[in-house]
């Protein structure tokens, strides 16, 4: 009994105290993080009408409005998934009058941008994919976030990574969202705690002597925007540790001299395949691109688009073959290997000890259990931005964002997350689909031709699906759909003719305009 009373006696003294500070102070972030002090055993022992009383606040002139929640959100990585996470929860701040957030973003480097921030690292180990002459393979009009529209001046569409990086910059200072960011900040490990809230532990250098400092907090919700460009992934492939001449990763590529009068295989035929081939066959000797998807050998000037590698033999011969061909090819006079063959996700940050079962196994390139392919599946407090590949990233990671902070609300205007059951099974099933087109466990978050209709049900999901954003999507769709053609029409180590177009967005009849192409003439779709 003498327990009891001192657990009510105490929770008097709490809201007295909470009473005190929210009339005196009126902070958000002070009276929320007060409330969360109560701990689980007196919580129990006060009657719900003393709870359902905490909830609310009394404002200077003793009104007794209703209290405005602060929720600590905690954002892993600066780029651009970063940052459209940032802003959909900062305007989130000005559009709800119930639900406030304290937002941090911790980026590792001193600058946003991410992957598309280029630094000249010949004179050092290269570890970032952002080589000198990259532009991009998407226009600008269809990379642009539906908040800033971007080209649609007749200028080139398709642009270097310099000018991405300066609209990224313009993004983050027309929606002020620098003020929420600490650089130099590497998150060293994450914890789902006990009552589903989240522990981050990073250190900060602080550029005085080589000074880290070490911190650690708790968040209400976490969204990790780490990106998943930073673990290069090189196929086992049989006698390559005995190849002679140079290896490495497109992640270690900068720019195609030192290929110069060279032979060189670049193995994968995607967009940094291609691209990275064509620039490295503009010096070279001769230039061979492994396809998997190719057949035979096919020469196009110093460039042959061969099958996949299969092997490298004891003298140095790398041979390819197709399981759709008995023809085998092998090219005895190779001095250098560039694998062009992607990444594997990862979550340094993420082990044993997170208390949160996440698996992304090298060599899978899928992340589960994910619920639509953004929300952890058990503990959703826990967000993934831009695990979809084969998208376009900048509004994908927009809408996302905005799916995100709408399951925080205290009211949801959209559609409100599946039970604990239904997320599982929903994860569960879509880890081992092979991807929309069920293909194999490595194209899971491959959506291509299917990010439309994702984009759509996250737009349901968030209250934010109308006609407007029905003629963004389909914009998008009609100038990626136009983008890709011209792309695959290329030959291997071909003229870069479709980087050459330029558009126009026209959102109000889901279409665009040819402003120009290599041909000089124009369209309109």
């Amino acid at each position: 009994m003498s327990s009891s009373r001192a657990v009510v006696s105490s929770t008097i003294l709490f809201v007295l105290l909470y009473t005190t500070f929210s009339s005196a102070f009126q902070s958000k972030a002070t009276i929320f993080r007060l409330s969360r002090t109560i701990s689980k055993a007196t919580a129990a022992a006060v009657p719900s009408r003393i709870l359902a009383s905490m909830s609310m606040s009394t404002n200077s002139n003793g009104n007794g409005e209703e209290c405005i929640q602060t929720k600590k959100v905690g954002i892993i990585g600066g780029g651009a998934a970063g940052l459209a996470t940032a802003r959909a929860f900062l305007r989130e701040n000005e559009l709800n009058q119930n639900t406030q957030y304290d937002v941090t973003v911790l980026e590792s480097r001193d600058s946003i941008g991410g992957i598309w921030k280029y630094e000249d690292q010949t004179k050092t180990e290269k570890n970032r994919p952002m080589y000198r002459n990259l532009r991009t393979n998407l226009p600008k009009e269809l990379m642009a976030y539906r908040e800033l529209p971007w080209g649609s001046d007749g200028e080139a569409s398709y642009v270097t990574h310099k000018d991405v990086l300066e609209y990224l910059e313009a993004y983050a200072n027309k929606f002020d969202l620098l003020k929420c960011i600490s650089f130099g900040s590497s998150v060293k490990q994450l914890n789902v705690l006990d009552d589903d809230q989240i522990s981050l532990e990073w250190t900060t250098n602080t550029g005085e002597n080589g000074n880290v400092e070490t911190h650690k907090q708790t968040f209400d919700n976490v969204c990790v925007c780490n990106g998943h460009y930073a673990r290069p992934a090189i196929p086992r492939l049989e006698g390559l540790d005995t190849f002679q001449g140079d290896i490495i990763h497109a992640i270690e590529y900068d720019n195609a001299q030192p290929y110069a009068g060279k032979t060189v295989l670049c193995v994968g035929a995607k967009p940094s395949g291609l691209d990275i081939s064509r620039e490295i066959g503009l010096v070279a000797k001769h230039v061979y691109l492994s396809d998997s998807a190719c057949d035979k050998k096919q020469t196009f000037g110093n460039v042959s688009l061969m099958p996949r590698m299969q092997s490298v033999d004891v003298n140095g011969g790398v041979h390819f073959s197709s399981p759709r061909s008995a023809e085998e090819h092998v090219a005895d006079d190779v001095d250098a290997i560039v694998f062009c063959s992607g990444y594997d996700y990862d979550f340094p940050f993420i082990n044993e000890k997170s208390n949160l079962e996440l698996q992304f196994t090298p060599g899978e390139r899928r992340v589960q259990p994910l619920y639509e392919q953004t929300w952890h599946a058990r503990c959703p407090s826990v967000s993934f931005i831009g695990i979809p590949h084969s998208i376009v990233p900048f509004p994908l990671c927009e809408i996302q964002a905005a799916a995100i902070v709408s399951q925080t609300r205290q009211q949801i205007n959209g559609i409100p997350l599946p039970c604990l059951s239904d997320r599982l099974a929903a994860a569960s099933e879509d880890a081992a689909s092979g991807g929309p087109n069920g293909a194999r466990v490595q194209e899971t978050h491959n959506l291509a031709s299917h990010q439309w209709d994702f984009c759509r049900k996250l737009a349901k999901i968030s209250g934010d699906y109308d006609d407007e954003m029905e003629k963004f999507i389909a914009t998008n769709k009609a100038i990626y759909d136009r983008s890709g053609q011209e792309r695959k029409s290329m030959i291997p180590g071909g003229d870069d003719v479709y980087r050459e177009t330029r558009f126009r967005r026209d959102d109000e009849n889901q279409s665009y305009e040819i402003l120009y192409s290599k041909t000089g003439t124009k369209s309109t779709v």
